[in-house]
């Protein structure tokens, strides 16, 4: 159990710390005081085991129970080196909480309330992101960015290439109109959901979606970015198989 739980809790850490590959689980709360009561002791304890920020936030997914954990790292022997240290690290996390009172009431509350559901492994193409700006922040100031949009694409009989043509024209004519905002494009390396997966961040949703209609109105405001939107719109690159409303449960950051 105690490796099931760093295995699956302590490497779901934030979307958005820097890093070229991004582990994300999910899991679903039927309590979520329950849930996060026994999270905030365990990754607070980590913390202090391991002496250092984890990056860590958690996600809660728009009018629904479901949780997101993402962690960033930069390369896969990192993930495959952290995964080697978690029977060390889970032993001492675990030794700590120990000396918390009810921790075993606690810990089954936390067990019956909450539904594991896995993990996925995504790769940031940085080429086809924006987030540079967002990484340079403070953390202060990454958490006023409290809203995702999660985008899954599959693609088209086109292909990879066409989609990711379609996606460098957009950055292209983004700079050129002057339309700035933080989004990432990310590959999964393993998961089911799509092909492609695009994060764009706000501060809020209101401010997306308002931000998003300006964009929008810039862009349609070119006569090259309509030639190349009436083209994929007759011959699609993509779709989208679904869409995500993510905040930020700024309260649990580690």
């Amino acid at each position: 159990m105690k490796k099931f739980i760093y295995a699956t809790i302590l490497f779901l850490t934030t979307l958005f710390s820097f890093g070229q590959y991004y582990v994300i689980g999910e899991m679903d709360s039927e309590n979520q005081s329950d849930t996060m009561e026994f999270l905030d002791l365990w990754m607070s304890g980590t913390k202090e085991v391991v002496g250092e920020n984890l990056n860590m936030s958690i996600f809660q997914k728009e009018l629904s129970n479901t949780h997101f954990f993402v962690r960033s790292v930069s390369t896969l022997q990192e993930w495959v080196d952290q995964e080697n240290a978690s029977d060390e690290v889970g032993a001492k996390v675990f030794a700590k909480m120990g000396q918390v009172e009810n921790i075993q009431d606690i810990f089954q509350s936390f067990l019956k309330a909450t539904d594991f559901k896995g993990a996925r492994l995504y790769e940031l193409m940085p080429e086809y992101s924006n987030m540079d700006g967002y990484f340079a922040m403070s953390p202060e100031e990454k958490k006023e960015y409290k809203y995702r949009r999660v985008v899954h694409y599959n693609l088209t009989d086109a292909g990879e290439q066409p989609f990711l043509d379609n996606q460098k024209f957009w950055i292209d004519a983004d700079k050129k109109l002057g339309v700035n905002y933080y989004y990432a494009l990310m590959k999964p390396v393993f998961a089911t959901d799509s092909d492609f997966m695009l994060v764009l961040l706000d501060k809020t949703r209101f401010e997306y979606h308002k931000n998003w209609s300006e964009r929008m109105d810039k862009r349609f405001s070119d006569p090259d970015f309509n030639n190349n939107y009436e083209q994929t719109q007759k011959a699609p690159v993509s779709s989208v198989v679904d869409e995500w409303n993510l905040t930020l449960l700024d309260q649990y950051t580690y």
